[in-house]
């Protein structure tokens, strides 16, 4: 039985960490062309679209919101303002951090590249089926930012829609016998308040 198992190997095709790799791939090659016709790779995009979200981070807070290591994020933020994309000027709450905001550049190619980025998205989405977007969301939320709770529309389709209503038809009813055994055991613990009184 061992043996067999030795045989099989390591099964690709179940593997959670190969299967994100994949679509990590897929993602990284949808995006591509409109982020490379703005000039910008993933990363700088997901450093734009968090300052657009929230003008005047810290590098720390940027870390932390798009995922990218403290080294590697120093020196694309060096990069970045160097092209006039960003700024960065002494924080007014930590004169030993600096603030970093958009240029007004850096603003016009974030929101140039956004429609094509929302395109990628959709299509990675796609898919999914659609009753299982929102979880799918959640799920990769979970694993790549615990800390973040993710702003997820419910998406409420034909098939969810019935799915529903087959979970609602399925629980069972509590009979009059049981709903009357509820009502009686409240109005018993009215009374022991009222005689504590």
């Amino acid at each position: 039985m061992a043996d067999e198992q030795d045989k099989q190997g390591f099964d690709l095709s179940s593997s959670p960490s190969h299967l994100l790799h994949r679509a990590q791939q897929a993602a990284v090659n949808l995006s591509s062309e409109t982020l490379s016709a703005q000039g910008l790779t993933i990363r700088q995009f997901a450093v734009l679209a968090a300052l657009a979200a929230e003008e005047g981070q810290s590098q720390a807070s940027l870390v932390d919101r798009t995922g990218i290591d403290r080294s590697t994020l120093a020196e694309m933020v060096r990069r970045m303002e160097t092209a006039g994309y960003i700024e960065r000027v002494t924080s007014q709450e930590d004169a030993r951090a600096k603030a970093v905001s958009l240029k007004p550049k850096g603003r016009d190619v974030y929101e140039a590249a956004l429609p094509g980025v929302e395109a990628a998205d959709k299509e990675l989405l796609s898919a999914v089926r659609a009753n299982r977007r929102t979880g799918f969301i959640i799920s990769l939320s979970a694993i790549g930012a615990p800390e973040e709770e993710p702003d997820v529309e419910e998406e409420m389709t034909d098939e969810a829609e019935d799915i529903a209503d087959k979970d609602k038809k399925a629980k069972p009813k509590k009979s009059k016998k049981a709903k009357a055994e509820k009502g009686s055991k409240k109005s018993d613990k009215k009374k022991k308040k009222k005689k504590k009184k």
